[in-house]
């Protein structure tokens, strides 16, 4: 990406701090931790401390205003080392749902706790074994909410949730819920990459403990805020698939075979080669997606889409291939590459695979 100076300096501070305070070893710790612990909240708070829940909030409401180029760099530092935190479940996906979609009056009451780390939001979306944001069961009746939701992220540490719902009247709303009410019922899980998410029970939430986000066009603001979330979700995939070609090219540099370096095989070179292009190709989208981000571009959604695509492409490209070059190495315990592979298959189905993201891409040019 092309950073002017100062998103420059905030990348290269927060690198600094997550590769200091947060090593791949600290994701490792929570396989002892409680299934609903996904994160670390003494890691999160020193986080809040540096800002970075406000990057793209703006001014008048007490954001930074960094932009979403700021926010992309900071994510791919995140993803560089596995870091487990609520940036994509609370700051990318939920607070801009509470921007997008609420009225100023929600705003001001929800965000500033947001960003001071008082409390952590996530979005309830997904209910069927895919992502599909449009097929929502999860309904009002008589002023209350009933139904499921799968795969909330980081939901057993947050204090809201923003649950997409069919209204009474018609379309799509969103309610704020919050988790610890005797009417929602949790059931909390790991991904295979080791982070949390939880399936989610609403049953018969009442209209007295439910608040509607009262924004003009709540389903615009959504499909807007998926999208933000989407495009920052791709800029930490590339992050971590950039680290996992460089500790790639970094072990044929050093392991030897027949008592010269595996780096010196014209045939390694060469799938090295071509992943590094493949990797550039894909970073240059989704920096042409933030970019669209900053400009408020009318063609968001479908670079959002672009950019999911060859996201979920090249970091399971890169990580299949990083498995091999390691060897036998490369699936042991001993290795990180393992929780990279992990990561891409995850990340793979979050906010979409790239076959949703190819059918919608092609659906917004006409096809």
């Amino acid at each position: 990406m092309i950073l002017n100076q100062e998103q420059i300096m905030l990348r290269e501070t927060v690198g600094q701090f997550f590769e200091d305070q947060s090593p791949v070893s600290r994701l490792r710790a929570l396989q002892q931790r409680p299934v609903e612990e996904s994160y670390d909240r003494e890691f999160w708070s020193e986080m809040v401390g540096l800002g970075l829940t406000g990057i793209t909030v703006p001014e008048v409401f007490e954001g930074l205003q960094f932009g979403w180029m700021g926010l992309g760099a900071v994510s791919q530092e995140a993803g560089r080392r596995l870091v487990a935190s609520p940036l994509l479940s609370s700051v990318a996906l939920a607070q801009n749902v509470l921007l997008n979609c609420a009225s100023k009056r929600q705003i001001e009451s929800y965000l500033p706790r947001l960003l001071s780390g008082e409390i952590t939001a996530s979005v309830a979306l997904d209910e069927g074994r895919f992502f599909d944001p449009g097929a929502v069961l999860v309904t009002e009746q008589n002023g209350q909410i009933s139904g499921s939701k799968a795969r909330v992220l980081d939901a057993s540490m947050s204090s809201l949730i923003f649950c997409v719902a069919r209204r009474e009247a018609g379309g799509l709303g969103v309610a704020v819920v919050a988790t610890d009410d005797e009417c929602v019922s949790m059931t909390p899980a790991r991904f295979m990459d080791l982070r949390g998410c939880a399936a989610i029970t609403f049953e018969g939430v009442p209209a007295d403990r439910t608040e509607w986000l009262e924004g003009v066009d709540v389903a615009s603001g959504l499909e807007q805020a998926i999208d933000q979330a989407t495009i920052i979700l791709a800029a930490e995939m590339m992050g971590s698939a950039r680290e996992t070609l460089e500790r790639t090219v970094s072990y044929l540099n050093e392991r030897e075979q027949f008592d010269v370096k595996l780096a010196t095989f014209q045939a390694l070179q060469h799938r090295c080669a071509r992943l590094y292009c493949e990797l550039e190709l894909a970073e240059s989208t989704v920096a042409a997606a933030l970019m669209a981000l900053d400009d408020a571009a009318s063609s968001v959604s479908a670079q959002a889409s672009a950019a999911k695509t060859l996201a979920n492409d090249v970091f399971s490209l890169v990580t299949s291939e990083a498995v091999q070059l390691h060897g036998g190495m490369g699936v042991t315990e001993e290795m990180d590459i393992g929780l990279f592979l992990k990561r891409s298959r995850v990340c793979n189905q979050l906010l979409g695979s790239s076959s949703y993201h190819r059918d919608r891409y092609a659906r917004l040019l006409g096809f």
